[in-house]
């Protein structure tokens, strides 16, 4: 495959020009060129003839013309409110936050030129766009734009692999128990998700970690190729040797340099595995013990001996239910072993319950996914520590001091998780060029932490956000006075109110924002389409 495509006619840009340029987007370009290039006759679309006769247009003026141009061209695939497509999609989020935005229309594109369109469309009008893959996020208008186009992925769903069966390529329609369970029976799978709901495509963009991150590294590590619809509406196909500048900030950067309609990753070995929570009550409380010093020991050598056993993935829970403070820990090894050495010590400790059992990949996204519930009102909110089990018991035991804050709130369940970036996911970080997050020259495993939060009425937004933003303060104060304050963010769990690009360092930063404007100079993925996180700051940025 070429590494610039696009379908219907030569490209505004043409290849030519851009093999002999490094300019990406002349100062010549025409939206209405580029859309005629791809078979769209401006002239015949009755909407856009009112276009520029309108002096003043409202975002409402805008999306109408933009949504009506849309449903001239593809008909069906676009749907207007208070019809069945567009309940669909709007009922159909994780998060009642995201649920409740309603766009002016919803588009279902099925190949990436109909995507070209949406773009350019929404470049002539002016009209707001979002994208969606799985609709995973924790806050309003992530991938679904109010009174804009939402361009829902949905009908992109192919997989499909290359002849040695080493890269599948998968369309952004796609989650993570579609994807394995397309690839289960050639024994194989990809660097993915955990939980089967989580859509392919944020997931892959914001990092991506996995059941077998500590053998391969994050999803992002294990990405062949990108193609990728740029603000000029080109189709181009990023890899390590093509566009690689491009290729290297979609490992990490987001939804800030295009539209990505097919991820081409690297497949790996998938047999039988096993695992489950093995959950631990807490013991007595003094004032240097969270209560869980056994478990979080456990936690710390498990991460520790990562560079031993890759085969070993974890994460923790710490939770009060039922009046009861708790520590789930979910153990998964990538093999059918019984007992590995590794989790031995997690093994000696007595359990009030233990669901460890011999799973394939496509029964343990399954299992997952009852612990993360549709329809209620959720927030994470991740921040990143050197690891330190001092630290790491501190933390929790202010957890539960500070719980009983929103006893009142109904519906409340926090939980602070605790997982490690081990040194074999750093190392991996510098696989195929590199990736854009600004850890892999870590000296040591990264400790992410992060609340997860739900409950159920919008009154109780700020009382939340205030709670979670509190108890984040009074941490990051002890990590600095004990120089264990890391500024990483994880963009796949990070709140509204962070902003992970400046996690990643000034240097990578910088040259985030310089391939956003070599490739998108007019900056339409930052202005049209303003939801999720932008390389400029946070989605929200209120305070508390």
């Amino acid at each position: 495959m070429h590494p610039w495509t696009l379908l219907g006619g030569l490209s505004a840009i043409g290849g030519v020009a851009l093999a002999q340029s490094s300019v990406f987007e002349p100062a010549s370009f025409n939206v209405t060129n580029a859309l005629e290039d791809l078979g769209v006759d401006v002239s015949e679309i009755p909407a856009l003839q009112s276009l520029s006769s309108i002096q003043s247009r409202s975002s409402q003026t805008s999306c109408s013309i933009a949504c009506s141009s849309l449903s001239f061209l593809f008909g069906s695939k676009v749907s207007a409110q208070n019809t069945a497509g567009y309940e669909n999609f709007t009922g159909s989020f994780w998060s009642v936050q995201q649920e409740e935005v309603q766009p002016h229309c919803v588009f279902r594109p099925t190949a990436n030129t109909e995507v070209s369109t949406a773009v350019l469309i929404s470049r002539l009008t002016g009209c707001e766009f979002a994208a969606r893959s799985g609709g995973h996020a924790a806050f309003t208008g992530a991938s679904s734009r109010p009174d804009g186009i939402s361009i829902w992925f949905k009908d992109m769903n192919e997989v499909t692999l290359n002849s040695d069966k080493s890269v599948a390529s998968i369309g952004p329609g796609n989650n993570w128990l579609s994807v394995y369970s397309a690839l289960e029976p050639y024994g194989i799978a990809t660097v993915g998700g955990r939980a089967s709901s989580i859509g392919v495509g944020g997931f892959v963009l914001g990092g991506g970690i996995s059941y077998h991150s500590n053998l391969y590294g994050w999803a992002c590590d294990n990405v062949e190729s990108f193609e990728v619809v740029t603000a000029s509406g080109l189709i181009v196909t990023a890899s390590e040797s093509f566009f690689s500048d491009l290729y290297w900030a979609l490992r990490g950067g987001g939804n800030n340099f295009g539209l990505v309609t097919k991820y081409n990753l690297y497949t790996i070995p998938s047999p039988v595995m096993r695992g489950g929570a093995r959950s631990f009550l807490r013991g007595s409380v003094t004032d240097s013990s969270s209560g869980f010093n056994d478990v979080i020991n456990a936690f710390i050598n498990v991460v520790n001996n990562a560079t031993v056993d890759g085969h070993a993935q974890q994460y923790v829970a710490f939770l009060q239910t039922s009046g009861m403070d708790l520590a789930s820990a979910e153990l998964t090894y990538t093999k059918n072993v019984t007992d590995p050495e590794i989790f031995k010590q997690y093994r000696s400790i007595p359990a009030v319950s233990d669901v460890t059992s011999t799973k394939t990949l496509v029964e343990y996204v399954k299992y997952l996914e009852t612990e993360n519930p549709f329809g209620l009102r959720e927030v994470y909110w991740p921040l990143a520590f050197e690891l330190n089990e001092e630290f790491s018991n501190w933390v929790v035991t202010l957890f539960y001091s500070m719980i009983p804050q929103i006893a009142n709130v109904t519906g409340a369940q926090p939980v602070i998780i605790y997982q490690g970036i081990t040194e074999p996911m750093l190392n991996n970080m510098n696989n195929n060029g590199g990736n854009a997050l600004g850890l892999a020259d870590s000296t040591g495993p990264v400790h992410l932490m992060h609340i997860a939060c739900w409950w159920t009425n919008e009154s109780d937004d700020e009382t939340i956000y205030s709670f979670v933003n509190s108890f984040w303060e009074k941490v990051v104060a002890q990590a600095k006075t004990a120089g264990v304050y890391n500024e990483y963010i994880y963009m796949n769990y990070a709140s509204m109110f962070q902003d992970p690009v400046s996690g990643y360092g000034e240097s990578n930063k910088a040259l985030l924002k310089n391939i956003a404007k070599k490739y998108d100079p007019k900056e339409v993925y930052q202005t049209l389409q303003p939801g999720y996180f932008k390389l400029d700051g946070a989605p929200v940025t209120g305070s508390f």
